[in-house]
């Protein structure tokens, strides 16, 4: 995954393999907010990003918490 920045925006660019596991399609709305660290600052560049396995087995964690909003956004 890749930020770009076009036209006066930012973009996350995400790979087929995440698209089709976070089951997004083009167009899909995402929302995106900081998590702080172990030691409780924010993120800065220098801190390594997650990969998209670690995101996807962080999901698979907390997959059953959010079970009914999926389900709903699913519809």
């Amino acid at each position: 995954m890749r930020v770009q920045h076009v036209d006066g925006e930012y973009r996350v660019v995400l790979t087929p393999e995440a698209m089709e596991a976070l089951h997004l399609s083009e167009g899909a709305e995402v929302e995106v907010r900081t998590v702080s660290n172990d030691s409780g600052s924010e993120p800065t560049a220098k801190h390594r990003y997650a990969t998209v396995e670690e995101g996807l087995a962080a999901y698979r964690r907390t997959e059953h918490l959010h079970a009914n909003t999926y389900r709903e956004l699913a519809k």
